[in-house]
C-alpha cells in the first residue's frame, strides 16, 4: 500500500465495539499494549452502579486521550439497534442524562450524535425537531465542557437509523443550530465511496470534530466491517480530506462485527487492532500512538 506522505501526526485510537466481547477493564488494560493513545468509549461496556461507573470513567482518562463517548441512547429518534425509548423527549432526556454524569470527568470529549430515522419519511418535520433539540443539547454540551458531533451514517442505513447520509446533510443541521461546540463525526466505513469525498471533507474544516476508520466490504448484516487492509476501501480520499480541513484529532478504529459467519469478535482481535494501526502507518507519514 503506498504511502501518501501527509504532513500532520494523528494519535490512533480504539473504540470498545471494536472489542465488543471484552469487559471495559480489558480495553484499558489491552489498547496501550496495541498501540492506542486513544479511547471512545461506549456507555453499555460501564457499570449500572453510579460510583463504579464514576470510577471506570475516571481510570479511562488517566491512561488514555478519550476522544470519544457513545451514549446508549444517542439519537433523537429511534434506530433498528435502539427502537427504544421511542419518545423523542424520552430519548432527549436519557442522552442528557449520560452527558450530565460523564461529561465532568471527560472535558473535551466529543459525544457522538445520529439522527434516528425519520418518522413516516417525513425528513422536514425530523430535521426541524432535531436543530430544536440540538439547541439544547449544545448548551448542555458547554455545560458540562465537552462537545457533540452528528455523524452522518452510510445510505445503507437510510430510513432504518438516520436521515443524514452524507456530510451535506450533516452540515445542514450543524449551519442551522449555529453553534461551535456541534460538528461531525466522519467515518470512513459511513462515507465509503461517496463521490469528490477529499474536496467534500475539506470544505467542512474545523466542524470535524473526531474520525473514525475501518475497512469496507458488501455487508452481510447491519453490522460487517472488517480491519483496514482486509476490505475494498480506498482510504486515501479519506485521510487527504482530513489533511486539507485541518484535522487534529485521533484517528479511532471503530468496528462492528456481528450476524456473520466470519465475525472478527471471534477471531483474533488484537492482531487486528495492530494491523490496522500498521495499514494506518503505511498510509500516513506517521500515527503516533501517543
Amino acid at each position: 500500500m503506498l504511502g501518501i506522505h501527509l504532513h500532520m501526526q494523528w494519535m490512533y485510537g480504539v473504540s470498545e465495539c471494536t472489542t465488543w466481547p471484552w469487559p471495559f477493564e480489558r480495553d484499558l488494560e489491552r489498547y496501550r499494549a496495541l498501540g492506542a493513545g486513544a479511547i471512545e468509549m461506549w456507555e453499555f461496556k460501564l457499570a449500572t452502579d453510579a460510583g463504579r461507573r464514576r470510577e471506570q470513567v475516571q481510570a479511562a482518562a488517566r491512561q488514555y486521550d478519550v476522544s470519544s463517548f457513545q451514549a446508549t441512547v444517542h439519537s433523537l429518534f429511534p434506530t433498528h439497534t435502539q427502537p427504544e425509548p421511542s419518545g423523542l423527549q424520552e430519548r432527549r432526556t436519557a442522552f442528557v442524562q449520560t452527558l450530565r454524569e460523564v461529561a465532568p470527568y471527560i472535558p473535551g470529549a466529543v459525544f457522538v450524535l445520529n439522527t434516528g430515522a425519520a418518522s413516516r419519511g417525513d425528513v422536514q418535520a425530523a430535521f426541524d425537531a432535531t436543530v430544536c433539540a440540538y439547541r439544547e443539547l449544545v448548551r448542555e454540551a458547554r455545560d458540562a465542557g465537552v462537545l457533540l458531533a452528528l455523524e452522518p451514517l452510510h445510505p445503507l442505513q437510510m430510513n432504518e437509523d438516520t436521515f443524514a447520509w452524507n456530510l451535506e446533510d450533516a452540515m445542514d443541521v450543524i449551519d442551522a443550530v449555529g453553534d461551535d461546540a456541534l460538528g461531525i463525526c466522519a467515518d470512513a466505513w459511513n462515507l465509503a465511496g461517496q463521490h469528490d469525498l477529499q474536496s467534500r471533507l475539506a470544505r467542512c474544516g474545523d466542524r470535524i470534530f473526531i474520525a473514525q476508520v475501518s475497512d469496507y466490504r458488501r455487508p452481510r448484516s447491519f453490522l460487517d466491517r472488517l480491519p483496514l487492509g482486509d476490505g475494498s476501501l480506498d482510504l486515501r480520499p479519506f485521510l487527504l480530506g482530513l489533511e486539507a480541513a485541518n484535522y487534529r484529532g485521533p484517528l479511532v478504529f471503530e468496528l462492528f462485527s456481528k450476524d456473520v459467519s466470519d465475525s472478527f469478535y471471534d477471531g483474533d482481535m488484537e492482531a487486528g487492532i495492530v494491523r490496522t494501526r500498521e495499514r494506518l502507518s503505511g498510509l500516513c507519514a506517521t500515527v503516533p500512538s501517543a
